[in-house]
C-alpha cells in the first residue's frame, strides 16, 4: 500500500523484520517476530515468504526458525564495494579529465544497465555533462561495451533483447553487438562512436576487481573530432593507464 508521500508500508514491514533479525542475532520463531513487529500473522507470513524466497531471509530446516541470508552479506559487500571503488577512482578520474580534456567518469554494472558512480568534468568549455546515477544502455555506450565484453551472460542476455536504436549510427542486431564485443576485447577497451548520442564519442576500459570480475569501467566522453584522431588516441590510451591503476589499487585491499 503507498501512503501519501511516496511511502510503501510493506517494503516498511520488510525492512522492520530484517533489523529485528539483525538486532537478535539469532533465528527466532515466526511467533517471536509477530510479537515484536505486532503484524497479523498473515501479513507477516506473506512478507517472510517473500524475504525468504529472494535470499535475504533463511529458515532453518530443523526448528524452522527464521534467520537473515546470505544474499544480504552480498548487497552489503557490493555496496561497500562500490563506495570503495568511487572513493579510489577520484584522484584518478581528476587526472584522466585533466589529461584528456575531455570529461572522466567510472561506471558500474547493475542488472542490464551502466550506472554513472562518480563524474569528473575537466576544465573545457565545450565539455559534455553527466549526472551522477544516470543509467545506460549497454549496447550503445563505451562502458556498456566493456561489460558486454567481459560478462558473458550479460552479452547473451542483451543479444536476446529487443534494443534501442538511439542514433543511426546504433547497432541493435546480435551479429553487430557480438562484433563490437569481439573488437573491444582485442583491443583492450569500447569505442563509442556516436550511438547512444549524435556528435559525442567515448572511450571506456575495464576494471577488474579482487577477484577477476569485470564490475566497473571507466572512461571518457567528448566531442572528438573522429576515432582515428590523435587526440582520441591520446584518450585511450590514457583511460586503460588509469583503469589498470585503479585495479592494482583494489587487488592491494585488504
Amino acid at each position: 500500500m503507498l501512503e501519501a508521500g511516496g511511502r510503501v508500508q510493506s517494503i516498511e514491514k520488510a525492512v522492520r523484520i530484517l533489523e529485528i533479525l539483525a538486532e537478535a542475532g539469532t533465528p527466532m520463531p515466526l511467533r517471536e517476530i509477530a510479537r515484536r513487529t505486532e503484524l497479523p500473522k498473515s501479513t507477516l507470513h506473506g512478507i517472510i515468504s517473500t524475504l525468504r524466497e529472494t535470499g535475504l531471509v533463511e529458515q532453518s530446516a530443523e526448528d524452522g526458525c527464521y534467520g537473515l541470508g546470505l544474499h544480504l552479506f552480498e548487497l552489503g559487500c557490493a555496496a561497500s564495494g562500490s563506495r570503495n571503488i568511487t572513493a579510489i577512482s577520484r584522484p584518478f578520474l581528476q587526472s584522466l579529465a585533466n589529461r584528456a580534456g575531455e570529461t572522466a567518469f567510472l561506471a558500474a554494472l547493475d542488472g542490464t544497465d551502466a550506472l554513472l558512480l562518480e563524474v569528473t568534468e575537466a576544465p573545457n568549455p565545450l565539455r559534455v555533462a553527466l549526472a551522477l546515477g544516470t543509467r545506460l544502455p549497454l549496447h550503445c555506450t563505451a562502458q556498456g561495451k566493456v561489460f558486454l565484453a567481459w560478462n558473458e551472460n550479460i552479452m547473451r542476455q542483451v543479444c536476446r533483447s529487443e534494443l534501442v536504436a538511439y542514433t543511426p549510427h546504433t547497432h541493435t542486431s546480435p551479429e553487430q553487438i557480438q562484433a563490437d564485443v569481439a573488437a573491444t576485447r582485442e583491443r583492450g577497451y569500447a569505442i563509442e562512436d556516436g550511438e547512444h548520442r549524435i556528435g559525442l564519442r567515448a572511450i571506456a576500459a575495464p576494471i577488474a576487481d579482487a577477484d577477476g570480475r569485470v564490475r566497473y569501467a571507466i572512461g571518457v566522453v567528448g566531442m572528438f573530432r573522429r576515432v582515428q584522431s590523435e587526440e582520441f588516441s591520446t584518450a585511450a590510451h590514457l583511460t586503460v593507464e588509469a583503469a589498470r591503476a585503479i585495479a592494482a589499487s583494489l587487488q592491494r585491499r585488504p
